[in-house]
C-alpha cells in the first residue's frame, strides 16, 4: 500500500507495509480512525458525551461492498482518502460537530457495521439495534441493556445511542446480521477480548453520505441535515482553519528552513497537526486528551509536558488551561492527577506541580521580555513628550492611547505574577510539609511518570526528575520575590543532589539506585544548572551506552538490567518502564543533548529526529505520533496518537532548527 502526506508542495508518497490508518477528530472528543482492515476494537467511529466523559463507539468500519483492497492511504490534515481499486473514499469530521462525512469518487454500494458500546464495554449480550426512516434520513436506535448472562440484573436500560444517516440516494437495505471479528492488534497487545461479534446493519448505495451521533435523537437529525445542506461551506471552513494554523511566524519560520528535509517538515505539520486534534475546546471541557485511542482524560502530567508545543497553535488556550491548573493546587502542594468528571481512579501524581512551574518560568521569561518592550515603549512616549510639538491634539491623543495600552499591559503582568507567585507558595508550604525529608522530595511508588510495578520495581522514594523539578521551583520563586530563602532551598538541594547522585560518571536514578534510565534527560532538561557542561556530557556519554538502541531511540532501563524486555508486552506492564522506548522521552533527549553540544551528540541527535519522523509518517496511524516502540525495533506501539510524544518532536525541532 502505499502512504501520501498532501499539502501543496510539500507532499511525500511511499510504498509502506503493515495495517496503516487515520486519524479525524471534532475538536470535542469524538474520532474516526480506520484501518486497512479492523484490528482493534478501538478503530471505527467513537463520540465523546461531554457531560458525562464517556467514550462511545458507533461504527466498525465502512465497506465498499466487493472492493475493499486498499492501495493507498492519504493524509490530506483536515481530511484522510483511501484508495479501492478505481473507488475513492474521503473521510471528514467537521470542528465541533458530532458528525462524520463520507464521500465517494461515484455512486456504489456500501455496508455499514456498527458496534455500539461505550468504548471499554466488551459486554456481548443486551444489545439492541432499531432501524427506522425519519424525514430522508436512517435512524438507527441503540439500546444498551442489562443480561443476566453477563450481569448482576437482566433488561435494565443502561443507555440509548442515535446515528442519523443522510445519504443522496434513498436506496439502502437492512443487512441485519450479526458477524464475527477477529482483532488480531488487540491479540499482539495482550488486550483480550481478541473476537467480538458486531453488527452488520445497512447495505447503503450512493455517493455521499452524513453519519451523525447523538444521544437525543433529534439533535442527531437536526445535525445531519445541517452538515448535508451546508457540506462545501463547512468543508472550506475547515481548511481555512487549517491553513491559518500555518501562519504562526514560528511554523513559517520551520517551513522555509532549507536545512531541514520534507520529511522532517511534513512530519513537523503532522505533529502539530496531531496534538491539535487531541484539544477538547467545549463548553463542557477544556483540555488536551492524553492520547487516542485510550486515554481521553485530561492528565495533568500529560497536559502540562504538552502546553509549549500548543501555545504555538493556540497560545491564549495554552494560557488559560496553564491558569485553570494554578487554581488547582491541593494543600499538600500537589495537582489531582486527573481533570474533569470520569470513572478512572487516580494515583498520586509527583510531577505535574513541578512541570506547571517550569511552563510557568518559560511563561514569565516572556513576560520579561515583554516588560523591556514595555520600558523601551516608555521610553519613547517620554522622548515625544519632550518634543515642543507634543501640545497638538494629535499627539496628546496618540500619547493617552499609549499610555492606556501600557497601564494594561502592566497591570496583566502584575496580576500574572502574583498568581504564578501566590500558586508556588501555596505549592511549596505543601510540598515542605508533607512530601519533603531531609531536603528532598520524596513521591509515593507509582507516582512519577514511570506509573508501572514489575517485580518491585516502582520507583517511590527520591526520584532525579522530581529534584529538578523541586531545584526549578526554588529557581523561579527567588527570581519573582528576591527572597533569600528560597536561593537557600535551592542551594541546599542542588548540594545534596550533586552529593547523592552525582558519582561523576552517571546521575542516579534514585537515591541509592544507581539504575541507568533516560530520567537524567528530563533532569537535563528542567534544571540545567544541577550539572555543568562538560558533566552533563560525561552523564549523557556514560547513560547513553547503557541506553542507546540502534533505530535511534532510548530504552527506558540499562539494557544490561535483568528487568530489560526488548519486545513490547502491551497491556502487560512488563516491558513497559522496561524497555520500551518512549517518543516523548527520545524527542526530548536529543533536544537537550542538542542544548549541552550539539555537536558531540549530532549523530545520536540526528538518528532521533529521523525515526520520530519515520514513525510519524509512515508506521501505524499516519501522520500521527505514537506512544511507544519496542526496544527491539523501531515500530508504532501503545496509544496511536500521544499528545506529549508530538509535543516533544514540535520542540525537538523547534530547538535544533528553529535558531537557525
Amino acid at each position: 500500500m502505499k502512504a501520501i502526506h498532501s499539502l501543496g508542495i510539500l507532499s511525500l508518497n511511499r510504498a509502506i507495509g503493515g495495517n496503516a490508518g487515520f486519524l479525524l477528530t471534532n475538536k470535542k472528543g469524538s474520532y474516526c480512525s480506520l484501518y486497512n482492515a479492523p484490528s482493534s476494537r478501538y478503530q471505527g467511529l467513537f463520540y465523546f458525551d461531554e457531560k458525562t466523559m464517556d467514550m462511545h463507539k458507533f461504527i466498525e468500519s465502512i465497506e465498499v461492498a466487493d472492493s475493499n483492497n486498499i492501495s493507498s492511504l492519504k493524509n490530506g490534515f483536515y481530511f484522510a482518502e483511501r484508495a479501492k481499486g478505481d473507488v475513492i473514499e474521503s473521510f471528514f469530521m467537521p470542528n465541533g460537530l458530532s458528525s462524520l462525512v463520507y464521500e465517494l469518487s461515484g455512486r456504489h454500494e456500501i455496508d455499514l457495521i456498527l458496534d455500539c458500546k461505550l468504548s471499554t464495554d466488551n459486554r456481548e449480550w443486551g444489545r439492541y439495534y432499531e432501524i427506522s426512516e425519519e424525514d430522508g434520513k436512517i435512524i438507527v436506535k441503540f439500546t444498551k441493556k442489562t443480561d443476566r448472562r453477563e450481569d448482576s440484573s437482566d433488561g435494565a436500560e443502561e443507555f440509548v445511542l442515535y446515528l442519523a444517516i443522510k445519504g443522496n440516494n434513498d436506496s439502502y437495505q437492512k443487512n441485519d446480521k450479526w458477524i464475527e471479528r477477529h482483532y488480531s492488534h488487540d491479540e499482539e497487545r495482550n488486550s483480550p477480548p481478541f473476537k467480538r461479534h458486531v453488527y452488520n446493519a445497512l447495505r447503503l448505495t450512493g455517493s455521499r453520505f452524513v453519519f451523525s451521533m447523538s444521544k437525543n435523537k433529534n439533535n442527531a437529525i437536526k445535525e445531519c441535515q445541517y452538515i448535508f445542506d451546508n457540506l462545501e461551506e463547512i468543508k472550506n471552513n475547515e481548511k481555512r482553519h487549517f491553513f491559518e494554523m500555518l501562519k504562526n511566524e514560528a511554523i513559517k519560520k520551520i517551513l522555509k528552513n532549507d536545512r531541514i528535509s520534507n520529511e522532517v517538515k511534513i512530519a513537523y505539520l503532522s505533529s502539530l497537526n496531531s496534538i491539535n486534534n487531541l484539544i477538547v475546546g467545549s463548553k463542557a471541557h477544556r483540555g488536551i486528551f492524553a492520547g487516542f485511542p485510550w486515554f481521553f482524560q485530561f492528565w495533568a502530567r500529560d497536559t502540562l509536558i504538552s502546553l509549549k508545543a500548543l501555545s504555538k497553535i493556540d497560545a491564549d488556550f495554552a494560557e488559560k488551561l496553564l491558569f485553570e491548573h494554578l487554581n488547582k493546587i491541593s494543600n499538600d502542594g500537589r495537582l489531582p492527577d486527573l481533570a474533569g468528571k470520569h470513572g478512572s481512579a487516580a494515583l498520586g501524581n509527583a510531577d505535574a506541580h513541578g512541570w506547571l512551574f517550569l511552563r510557568c518560568r518559560e511563561i514569565v521569561e516572556n513576560m520579561n521580555n515583554n516588560k523591556e518592550i514595555i520600558t523601551s515603549i516608555k521610553k519613547s512616549v517620554y522622548s515625544i513628550r519632550q518634543n515642543k510639538n507634543a501640545g497638538s491634539a494629535r499627539i496628546k491623543e496618540y500619547l493617552k492611547k499609549c499610555s492606556s495600552i501600557i497601564s494594561k499591559k502592566e497591570y496583566e503582568c502584575n496580576k500574572m505574577v502574583y498568581e504564578v507567585e501566590s500558586s508556588i507558595e501555596k505549592s511549596l508550604n505543601g510540598l515542605l510539609k508533607f512530601h519533603t525529608k531531609d531536603s528532598f522530595e520524596v513521591n509515593g511508588k507509582l507516582e512519577t511518570w514511570m506509573d508501572t510495578e514489575f517485580e518491585n520495581d516502582k520507583r517511590e522514594g527520591v526520584r532525579i526528575e522530581i529534584q529538578a523539578l523541586r531545584l526549578n521551583i526554588y529557581k523561579l520563586m527567588f527570581e519573582l520575590t528576591q527572597n533569600q530563602k528560597y536561593k537557600v532551598l535551592e542551594n541546599l538541594l542542588k548540594i545534596k543532589v550533586r552529593e547523592k547522585f552525582w558519582n561523576g560518571k552517571t546521575l542516579a536514578d534514585g537515591l541509592n539506585d544507581f539504575t541507568i534510565r533516560p530520567n537524567i534527560f528530563i533532569a537535563a532538561y528542567i534544571y540545567p544548572e544541577l550539572l555543568t557542561n562538560k558533566e552533563w556530557e560525561t552523564c549523557f556519554d556514560n547513560s547513553l551506552k547503557a541506553l542507546w538502541l540502534d533505530w535511534g531511540g532510548l530504552s527506558t532501563i540499562d539494557r544490561s538490567n535483568p528487568l530489560y524486555t526488548d519486545t513490547s508486552t502491551g497491556e502487560n506492564v512488563k516491558s513497559y518502564h522496561r524497555g520500551d522506548s518512549w517518543f516523548w522521552i527520545n524527542n526530548l533527549a536529543a533536544l537537550t543533548m542538542n542544548k549541552i553540544n550539539k555537536n558531540k551528540f549530532k549523530k545520536n541527535i540526528q538518528k532521533i529526529i529521523d525515526a520520530s519522523a519515520e514513525e510519524i509518517l509512515w508506521k501505524g496511524c499516519i501522520g500521527c505520533h505514537s506512544e511507544l516502540s519496542s526496544a527491539k525495533e523501531l515500530r508504532s506501539e501503545g496509544c496511536f496518537n500521544q499528545a506529549w510524544s508530538n509535543a516533544m518532536f514540535i520542540e525537538m525541532v523547534d530547538e535544533v532548527f528553529g535558531n537557525n
